[in-house]
């Protein structure tokens, strides 16, 4: 039987790609890119995140084993990018790596467990509305996205500038993208309902 090829799966791929070249790059070679063309792979890099799922409900179809490889991907960039960051010794980006590292394990722990009792795809396994809209809802999704690749880009923005002001900055931004996350992965483990 011949395998279709799924557009949304190949944009995971060259997600996971760019991921590994841009981490790799720039621990390497920290201001190499440069601010504008570095910021840019960054936001294309966060813009595929969202296009795979556009391209598999609108194209593919969804698949459970899409949805999955598209949440490798997303762990892939949440820890991956972070990388050059601990490796540039940014003060904040090793308690973000952890952070990232422990909850991915716990949470995707939590979606394997609760997808062999169900057929559900990933983030429709929470139950109420509340739980529904912090999880999958499309508005906090996006939230999350844009607060993540604020963080990541004021990170990469503090490689060329590591004054105290930007520092300053890039932790609080840290820290109220890890307050984000950890309110979005509750409901994972406890019943929410609106």
């Amino acid at each position: 039987m011949k395998s279709k090829i799924r557009y949304s799966d190949l944009m995971t791929t060259a997600r996971i790609i760019s991921v590994a070249i841009f981490a790799v790059y720039v621990s390497a070679f920290p201001t190499g890119l440069g601010l504008i063309p570095g910021l840019v792979i960054l936001a294309l890099i966060f813009l595929t995140d969202g296009l795979d799922g556009q391209i598999a409900r609108r194209i593919d179809g969804e698949s459970k084993l899409g949805a999955f490889y598209d949440i490798v991907g997303d762990r892939i960039a949440e820890t991956v990018l972070l990388v050059p960051f601990v490796f540039n010794q940014h003060p904040g980006a090793m308690i973000a790596l952890v952070y990232f590292i422990v909850k991915d394990f716990l949470v995707d722990f939590r979606r394997m467990a609760t997808f062999m009792d169900s057929s559900d795809v990933p983030f429709k396994q929470v139950s109420g509305r509340l739980a529904e809209f912090i999880t999958a809802g499309r508005f906090m999704r996006s939230f999350y996205a844009v607060i993540k690749l604020v963080m990541i880009g004021i990170f990469y923005v503090w490689l060329f500038d590591p004054s105290e002001e930007l520092t300053a900055l890039s932790m609080a931004v840290m820290i109220i993208t890890l307050i984000v996350s950890f309110v979005r992965t509750v409901p994972s483990f406890i019943s929410v309902k609106a």
